[in-house]
């Protein structure tokens, strides 16, 4: 399966979601690639410090996308793709073989704006695609108490497609990329939180996949093992 992080706008969180999504999959015992479109490598480089033992390949053009995507899905379970920020041909690649489009939003007027302008570009993809690729906005960012975030959730459920329940604004998932890690391997109370929230949405993701494949459970044994 290819999931695509997309957005007309960076900040948003695409690289935070790949780059956790990529390691979870992996200690799910899964056959996954992540895949960088972005031209500051900030996912790859990411991956590559907290598990290099994952596979990460640059994509940077729209030909790359469109012929190397499909051979990647081919032989992993799910290929992860980091689009980059702005809507140009890479991207709209990236939605041409996707099967799922996820669209991370931050709680600003900017920043729907930019999802907005993301979903025009998915609706015609879909004209041409039979209604593909699935679609999922990811509400990012959040702060119950402010005002913004609350509008943020109310505009995502005005669009009529699925959401994520969405992350917090958490100094934790900043210090993971520090780090080179990931929420589930750091011990502080705002990390075990992000780990939570991620777990669950990481769990809505990978969801989509049509036809799941037994899982590896000697990789999973081990990760629980490490855990313990």
């Amino acid at each position: 399966m290819i999931l695509a992080l997309s957005n007309s706008k960076g900040g948003v969180g695409k690289s935070t979601i790949a780059v956790h999504l990529a390691v979870w999959l992996y200690e799910q015992g899964r056959r996954v690639v992540l895949v960088d479109s972005d031209v500051q490598a900030s996912s790859s480089t990411w991956l590559h410090e907290a598990s290099p033992e994952i596979k990460s390949v640059r994509l940077l053009t729209a030909d790359d996308v469109i012929t190397q995507l499909p051979l990647l899905a081919a032989e992993h379970d799910f290929v992860i793709a980091d689009g980059p920020a702005g809507l140009n041909e890479v991207t709209r690649a990236l939605m041409f073989v996707a099967d799922v489009a996820a669209f991370p939003c931050g709680p600003s007027a900017l920043d729907l704006r930019a999802v907005i302008e993301a979903i025009t570009v998915l609706k015609k993809v879909r004209e041409h695609r039979d209604g593909k690729p699935d679609a999922i906005i990811i509400p990012n960012k959040l702060q119950s108490q402010y005002r913004l975030s609350r509008e943020l959730l109310e505009t995502v459920r005005s669009l009529g497609m699925p959401s994520g329940d969405g992350l917090g604004l958490r100094q934790a998932y900043a210090d993971a990329a520090g780090q080179g890690t990931v929420v589930w391997r750091m011990n502080s109370s705002s990390a075990r939180v992000a780990s939570a929230e991620m777990q669950f949405l990481l769990q809505q993701l990978s969801s989509y996949e049509p036809n799941p494949t037994p899982q590896n459970s000697d990789r999973r044994n081990d990760h629980a093992k490490a855990n313990a």
